[in-house]
């Protein structure tokens, strides 16, 4: 495993890698409270909203599936 550098307090904490051997490649600040800035929290942020959007939307087979395996 290589040297893990963790991101500055107030620094985007958006990690790239695998298997442990990660890197925090953005330097972007964020607002105290916050993990990440606002590029990477738009990939990673889905309101609930739009997740019951998605739900619904979904395919009625993909809807059985997903009750099945709860």
């Amino acid at each position: 495993m290589t040297d893990l550098r963790l991101p500055r307090s107030g620094q985007c904490k958006w990690a790239e890698g695998t298997g442990g051997n990660y890197s925090f490649p953005c330097s972007n600040r964020v607002e105290p409270g916050v993990s990440y800035c606002d590029e990477h929290r738009a990939l990673v942020y889905i309101s609930p909203e739009e997740r019951r959007r998605n739900r619904e939307n979904a395919p009625v087979a993909f809807r059985a599936q997903k009750r099945i395996a709860a």
